[in-house]
């Protein structure tokens, strides 16, 4: 039977019933970057451990509640970082990105990358209508002057433009579902037989 070489998380991170994590099993300690971030955390509960782990997979988990939401980098970390229960002011350091950059390699495809990418192109374009919006609200609630008005203008103009992107980008973002489903029902499982969508618990939705 073939090992699963991914960097799941189910594999970095257990928790046992009394809420303690787990140590790492002797061949995930084989691995050096994981070894690494469990040897270096001191503290007895493992804390800075644990949450590291959780930063590790916000970045890097293509179904991490981030990555599906669409955000980017900066985002998945402030909401990492939530959390975890880190300080505002945390930054991964060189182990935890490379840990997250691995992880997210090795569990990402070609079609979820797609799916992924217009996940994010859906969350720009809903960020930047609500920024034109509130400067929408904000001029019409002012005595515009002439040139102000053409201002107002080009914003509404924008908006229209930016919300007529949407119908189309969650079309291609539903046809790339498909593709991406289709992509994990032909994978042969660890055992050698098709893995099917009714079957794949952690198939997208």
């Amino acid at each position: 039977m073939a090992i699963n070489k991914n960097l799941i998380i189910d594999s970095m991170l257990v928790i046992d019933e009394t809420g303690m994590p787990v140590p790492p099993t002797v061949r995930q300690l084989v691995d050096k970057d994981i070894r690494e971030l469990y040897t270096r955390d001191k503290s007895k509960d493992k804390s800075q451990y644990v949450k590291e782990c959780i930063v590790i997979y916000y970045l890097g988990d293509p179904k991490s509640p981030a990555r599906q939401a669409g955000l980017g980098d900066v985002e998945a970390l402030k909401m990492a970082i939530t959390q975890a229960g880190l300080s505002d002011k945390y930054i991964p350091d060189g182990l935890v990105q490379r840990l997250a950059n691995r992880y997210y390699a090795e569990n990402i495809t070609e079609a979820g990358k797609v799916v992924e990418n217009l996940m994010k192109s859906i969350h720009n374009v809903n960020l930047m209508i609500d920024m034109i919006n509130t400067s929408l609200n904000e001029k019409l609630h002012s005595n515009l002057t002439n040139d102000e008005l053409n201002y107002v203008i080009t914003l509404m103009d924008a908006v229209k433009k930016q919300a007529g992107d949407i119908p189309s980008i969650l079309k291609k973002l539903e046809e790339a579902k498909q593709n991406l489903m289709y992509e994990k029902e032909t994978e042969v499982s660890r055992g050698g037989n098709q893995i099917l969508s009714s079957m794949d618990a952690e198939s997208y939705k």
